[in-house]
């Protein structure tokens, strides 16, 4: 049963490689207009965790609830079609190099969505306005920086808007002082009720930015709770221990 205003609901979810269990029991309830931080540290499954949700990785077994549909259980159809509303921006901006900024965000909307070139360029046009990449439209990913380059990765899920996005360290692979501009933008999707899941070391973000934080740890959500909760008055020592080294 779904909980009231959730569009999410996560119960049981495993996965292991071979004998190397990764996930074992994870639940988690996510409501509309929630940003949920991952917080925990490398090799604890939170990557493993997030690619699960969009059926990336191959769950071993639970259910994956979205709007009612279980993604582990559907037929191939029911999961494509209910997995357009889901977007994801990962660690590494997955941009084609030999296409400019218009044809990479462009491209999802016709061949997945089935929508007119002129009418996916008059989308791409309003992304990437909001993501301030509109003057470097024609530009390829080559002559773009970091940053710049992930807020492109950003505009291309926009443009399919997804009711859900789901971010894998994306901001892990850039130089540091372009982290901001990303977070900032993040930020900002926030602000206008964006439902997020953030993989995340920037613990700055999960404080500021997001309603509830999670701390993965040994396979499972070790703690969870508001920011203010976790950053003040961590429970486990475990949590204590992790938040004592990246602080």
């Amino acid at each position: 049963m779904e909980g009231e205003g959730s569009i999410l609901e996560v119960t049981g979810l495993e996965k292991s490689y071979g004998r190397n269990k990764v996930l074992k029991g994870v639940d988690l309830t996510v409501r509309k207009g929630e940003v949920i931080a991952i917080i925990g540290p490398s090799g604890c499954g939170k990557s493993t965790f997030i690619r699960c949700l969009n059926l990336l990785e191959e769950p071993d077994c639970g259910k994956i609830v979205y709007k009612g549909t279980d993604l582990v259980s559907a037929d191939k159809k029911t999961r494509s079609e209910t997995l357009k509303d889901i977007g994801m921006v990962f660690q590494q901006f997955n941009l084609f190099p030999h296409k400019t900024v218009m044809d990479n965000v462009t491209m999802a909307p016709q061949l997945v969505s089935k929508m007119s070139k002129e009418d996916a360029e008059a989308k791409a046009e309003k992304y990437l306005k909001l993501v301030g990449m509109d003057h470097k439209k024609n530009s390829y990913p080559t002559n773009l920086s970091g940053g710049q380059q992930q807020r492109v990765s950003i505009a291309r899920t926009l443009c399919m808007e997804p009711e859900l996005i789901l971010f894998d360290e994306p901001t892990s692979a850039l130089d540091p002082e372009m982290v901001g501009e990303v977070l900032s933008l993040m930020k900002e999707l926030a602000n206008d009720g964006m439902t997020m899941i953030v993989v995340t070391h920037e613990m700055g973000f999960a404080r500021e930015v997001a309603n509830r934080v999670m701390f993965i740890d040994e396979k499972n959500i070790k703690e969870e709770g508001k920011p203010k909760e976790i950053f003040e008055n961590p429970k486990s020592p475990r949590l204590q221990e992790f938040l004592s080294k990246v602080l």
